[in-house]
């Protein structure tokens, strides 16, 4: 019921699923993500494939400007 925290929340967090999300299909940057951070999920099955070098290179700046990395 507390609208103005979750608004709050809601634009802080909204830029990081928007950057990481907008790499590729879910669930590979975020599978990608975790194991950035040490975090065991598994690989991404066929027909989703592994995020490429840019792509993750892009997803380590994401979570480093969040204070993630």
């Amino acid at each position: 019921g507390d609208t103005a925290t979750a608004m709050q929340w809601h634009h802080r967090l909204f830029p990081l699923c928007r950057d990481m999300l907008g790499l590729s299909t879910n669930p590979i940057p975020v599978k990608a993500a975790m194991r950035l951070l040490g975090r065991e999920c598994g690989e991404v099955r066929l027909p989703l494939t592994a995020l490429s070098d840019a792509q993750m290179s892009a997803l380590r700046t994401t979570l480093a400007r969040y204070g993630l990395l």
